[in-house]
Formats: C-alpha cells, sequence, structure tokens
C-alpha cells in the first residue's frame, strides 16, 4: 500500500468510480451495470445509487431504469466556474476575439489526462460550430487539446503519448504516434496549432496556450469553425488574432510582467 492509499475512504473511493462510470457511460447504465462495472453487489450499489439520489446527485429513468447524473452537477459545475479566476480574465478577450472573427472562440483547461471547455463565445455568423461546456476530451484531437498535451510538463507529456488511446474520430484524426510527437515538437516550435476535421468532418480549429505569470500553461484558447469559412489566408488572419488575444490573457494573469 502507497503512502497515499492508506487515507482513501473504500465507500467514497468507489462512489466517485460509479459516478465517473455514469457520466461517461454510452447510454443510462442500470443497477447490474453499475455493480458489474464496479465489482460490487447489487445491494452496496443500490444503496449508494439511493444515497445519491437523495441528494441529488443522480436520477433514475423510471422507463429504462437506467441511471443518469442528476442536476446538483450543474449547480456545482456554475460554482466551479465562477472560481475559475482564468476564465475571469479570458472573458472580455475572448468576447472580443467572437467579435472579430465571427466564430466559436473558447477557453479549455486540462484536468487529469483531458482538456475540459469551461467557456464559449458565439461570433455573428449565422452557422457557428457547437462546442459543448464540461466534456472531456482527449488530448489528440482539437486545437485546445492539442495545446494543453504540448505544454504539460515533459513527464507527463511523454507518458501520455506512449499510453493514451488514439482514439479514430475521422479519417484525419492522428493515431500513429510518431505523428502525434511530431505533431507536438512544431506546436512548441510555432507556438500555435491548426487541427482540420481530425473530431468532426467539416470543422477546423486554431488554438494558442495561455500562461500564468510562472510561464507555465494554464490553458487554451481557440477559434473553432466550418471549414468553408477557413480559406489559406483566413488561416492566417485567425491564427494572428488567436494568438494575439493568447498573449493578452497571459499578460493579465501576469506573465512577461516580473
Amino acid at each position: 500500500m502507497s503512502q497515499e492509499d492508506q487515507y482513501v475512504i473504500d465507500i467514497l473511493d468507489i462512489t466517485l468510480d460509479l459516478i465517473d462510470y455514469i457520466g461517461t457511460a454510452a447510454s443510462s447504465p442500470n443497477l447490474t451495470d453499475i455493480a458489474r462495472h464496479l465489482n460490487i453487489s447489487r445491494s452496496r450499489a443500490f444503496r449508494i445509487l439511493k444515497t445519491l439520489e437523495c441528494k441529488g446527485f443522480v436520477a433514475a429513468d423510471t422507463d429504462t431504469r437506467g441511471y443518469y447524473l442528476g442536476l446538483k452537477f450543474l449547480q456545482i459545475g456554475t460554482w466551479v466556474r465562477k472560481r475559475i479566476k482564468l476564465r475571469e480574465v479570458a472573458e472580455p478577450i475572448l468576447v472580443q476575439l467572437a467579435d472579430k472573427t465571427g466564430d466559436v472562440a473558447l477557453l479549455m483547461v486540462l484536468s487529469g489526462d483531458h482538456a475540459f471547455t469551461v467557456d464559449t463565445y458565439r461570433g455573428s455568423h449565422r452557422l457557428q460550430v457547437d462546442v459543448p461546456i464540461g466534456i472531456p476530451k482527449s488530448l489528440h484531437i482539437g486545437a485546445g487539446p492539442k495545446i494543453l498535451l504540448a505544454h504539460m510538463p515533459e513527464p507527463d507529456c511523454e507518458r501520455l503519448m506512449r499510453t493514451m488511446e488514439l482514439t479514430r474520430y475521422t479519417t484525419y484524426t492522428i493515431t500513429d504516434r510518431a505523428e502525434l510527437r511530431a505533431c507536438i515538437a512544431r506546436i512548441r516550435a510555432q507556438g500555435y496549432v491548426e487541427a482540420t476535421e481530425d473530431y468532426y468532418l467539416g470543422e477546423f480549429s486554431i488554438g494558442a496556450p495561455v500562461r500564468a505569470d510562472s510561464g507555465r500553461v494554464i490553458g487554451a484558447i481557440s477559434v473553432t469553425a466550418p471549414c468553408d469559412r477557413g480559406g489559406p489566408e483566413r488561416r492566417q488572419e485567425l491564427i494572428g488574432l488567436v494568438v494575439a488575444a493568447a498573449s493578452r490573457i497571459s499578460e493579465r494573469m501576469g506573465y512577461g510582467l516580473a
């Protein structure tokens, strides 16, 4: 047993695994699914679920008898977003970026081994790319996630590039580790990234890193748009706007002021 393991509370550990399973399952799992996944008895799983249900953390579908996360998590997500200083600092700059580009501007942060969108701002174009808030995203797809992967501490980045599952979402998704390493090297050299149709067909994104006063990358901003608005000249314009916006946010976070 490691030093950290001795402080783990068994029932709480199982409960958090249960919440994670329900939240990431493709469909609402039923009691049998949950008990099997957690390797616990149905009665124990039922008691945990009922406790969570009473507190509003899970809800039961009376038709399918499946369970899904309750609205309590939406409230918690709102609290978390309000406490992120980066979000507060970035908001006016991202609003301007969305206004200038006419497309969706977004802020992403790293949590564990995934990227999470914490804010999106819509532009003026009638057709906008939908970017949901709070959904975990793999780090080998899209502009923001790749930025976050490229600027992780080197041991963590190396571990992930060796071990992460490179799921194929489209024919343009990077699924070769050597290709991913080359992509990461380019991002570090040029300070931004372009990602085209590697998560959804018909859309592209351009991202750049946001740094804290220490120089550590604490987030990524990007603009996401349909490919039919992404000609060569337009992309160069967007690269300049995104990089400039990221620099302004970094300055407001204290980067380069020492």
